[in-house]
């Protein structure tokens, strides 16, 4: 008896088995393993379901679930972080067996809007508010009066933040209010993340998952569900985020001269044994630790002595030891900032957090102890952590190619000093790397992939790099990893910073690039090296006429480092040099740069 046969006596309808009987045999084994897959899951989810009375042959049920439409999933990044978390969702969706489609939103088509019946937004938001460029058209579109109803959508939006700004998430915040404006209905609540978003996701996914397939109903209620299944596992060893690898500290030298002003840390480590691996572009997260003079001033403060146990995210603990490895100091959070007003019931601060200008001017520069000294609390030692953020990691641009280091990753750092509130400060992680570590030493490291900062594909391309500062530490892997491509195409350096003689980063590097052609021209600019100061975007201005016919060649430009100065500087420089040498009037040089961003040549790593 062959197998047709047995689907006619298996306990299928003549109409069922016949359907069954035309598909099965089309099928590869690779769909077959899939179907057997989904099949499973489906039968997982109703194991414990009440018996059902029988059902016709073909359900309304069952007919929603072949014309099911596609999940939609938009992202809008600045480092990729959205991208990457959008194509895991797609992942998870294909797995409970839902069609998707992933789209960034600057090729999003908004007349798609009208298509779409449910819908996953996942975008970030840059420093004080600010939505990434991908994202910034569609967000105004759907603010504005062009947009169509969307109360036939049903959606969810995962926002990603930084909680030490003051307008944390606040662009997933703006598509959350306007997709609500527009009609669509959520099928969960908005989820804010801070840095540390992993279990936000998971969370955030795994109710999606258990939610999808919803409609909206005549009543204007969701009806429906998916059917999940559980996510795969794997024993081997993966380093990450969650679990960081200890990396040996190769070599640390100071690269700025001995009269500088300031102190850049050049570090070496070792990735042997970890399988890490990265691209140009990418960057490497850090996890320090804390000044030991500020722990034991704030435990003193709190009138603690430091060996009272509490439950923190990585186990029970010592509180100093807790606060050394586990908890953010030296700064104060938006976050820590209203679980503290929650506490001390303070009207100040309640009214300062109400006033974004003022919150934004107050939580600059403070850390944890300025804030427990200006509105005093009785803590006990559980409750005083409870309203700390963990201690998150610090990412840097990675300074160098793998295929030419190999088994390492270098970083470049600066540490950072300076006076607030009457005392002394210091950034957490580059006093970390500058006072505390010493080579052989070890740190813990993951690599942080940046997808929005990239080499062209075709390595024939002009690039134009950017990177005033510790800003120039990607494009020194940009230029060893062109020395390991043949036929690289023409790059161009734009470098500044204090003081020719002593902040000339990598000098000598420069130099034998330049002298082996691989990099084709550099113009320099140190600002205090005469009375009136010069940056980088008056070197660009110089040399606007060359600039924009490297553009015209098809360059790839690239910007680095400071991103509330610097940056728009430089923008305005670029479109400027497009406007005057491209003969256009100030909205067209702005499209050119416009069209730039979105063809990908046009990149920026700001912070």
């Amino acid at each position: 008896m062959d197998w047709k046969t047995s689907l006619k006596r298996g306990p299928f309808s003549e109409s069922q088995a016949n359907q069954l009987n035309e598909v099965l045999p089309g099928l590869d084994s690779r769909q077959f393993q899939w179907l057997n897959g989904y099949l499973t899951g489906i039968e997982t989810a109703l194991h414990d379901a009440p018996l059902a009375k029988p059902q016709p042959e073909t359900t309304p049920q069952a007919e929603a679930a072949v014309q099911q439409s596609p999940i939609w999933i938009l992202y809008g990044s600045h480092t990729g972080n959205c991208e990457n978390l959008a194509k895991e969702t797609a992942k998870r969706m294909t797995q409970i067996g839902r069609e998707t489609k992933v789209s960034d939103m600057d090729t999003f088509k908004t007349k798609n809007l009208k298509k779409i019946k449910e819908l996953l937004v996942i975008v970030s938001t840059d420093g004080e508010g600010d939505p990434p460029p991908q994202a910034e058209e569609f967000l105004e579109f759907l603010q504005g009066k062009r947009a169509p109803k969307l109360d036939h959508i049903s959606y969810s939006v995962l926002a990603l933040g930084d909680s030490s700004y003051a307008e944390f998430c606040q662009t997933g915040k703006d598509f959350d209010t306007a997709l609500a404006k527009k009609g669509a209905h959520k099928i969960k609540d908005r989820v804010d993340c801070d840095v540390d978003f992993e279990d936000n996701f998971e969370d955030w996914i795994k109710d999606i998952s258990s939610k999808s397939g919803m409609s909206v109903g005549n009543n204007g209620e969701l009806v429906g569900a998916g059917i999940p299944k559980a996510a795969e596992t794997s024993s081997e060893t993966i380093y990450g985020r969650k679990n960081p690898f200890p990396a040996t500290v190769l070599q640390k030298i100071n690269l700025n001269g001995r009269d500088s002003t300031k102190e850049t840390i050049h570090l070496e480590l070792d990735l042997a044994e970890s399988q890490l691996k990265y691209e140009p572009g990418d960057a490497l997260g850090i996890y320090a630790l804390n000044n030991i003079k500020l722990v034991q001033s704030i435990i003193d403060k709190l009138g603690f002595s430091g060996n009272e146990e509490v439950k923190t995210h990585q186990g029970s603990k010592p509180l100093k030891e807790a606060l050394i490895s586990d908890y953010e100091l030296t700064t104060v959070t938006n976050l820590s900032l209203k679980h503290y007003i929650e506490l001390t019931k303070s009207e100040q601060l309640q009214k300062i957090s109400e006033d974004k200008a003022a919150l934004a001017d107050y939580l600059y520069g403070r850390d944890i102890l300025d804030l427990i000294s200006e509105e005093e609390y009785d803590f006990s030692p559980q409750s005083f952590i409870s309203i700390l953020r963990k201690n998150m990691p610090r990412m840097y641009s990675i300074a160098s190619s793998q295929e030419e280091v190999e088994d390492e990753v270098h970083i470049l750092v600066s540490s950072v000093r300076y006076q607030a509130h009457g005392r002394d400060k210091e950034g957490l992680c580059s006093s970390f790397l500058a006072d505390q570590i010493q080579e052989d030493d070890k740190i813990k490291v993951f690599i942080d992939p940046n997808s929005r900062f990239k080499l062209p594909e075709d390595a024939s391309k002009p690039i134009i790099m950017v990177g005033p500062g510790t800003g120039v530490a990607p494009f020194r892997s940009f230029i060893q990893q062109r020395d390991t491509q043949e036929n690289a195409g023409k790059s161009w350096l734009f470098f500044g910073d204090r003081n020719f003689t002593s902040d000339f980063l990598y000098q000598t590097e420069w130099l034998q690039y330049r002298k082996e052609g691989l990099l084709t021209q550099a113009d320099i600019a140190f600002s205090r090296d005469q009375k009136e100061k010069i940056y980088v975007q008056h070197k660009m201005l110089e040399k606007g006429n060359e600039l924009f016919q490297w553009l015209e060649e098809g360059a790839h430009f690239y910007v680095c480092g400071d991103k509330d100065r610097m940056a728009k500087d430089v923008e305005k420089a670029l479109n400027k040099v497009v406007q005057e040498h491209g003969q256009m009037t100030e909205d067209q040089a702005k499209e050119y740069v416009k069209q730039l961003r979105k063809a990908g040549k046009y990149q920026t790593d700001v912070y």
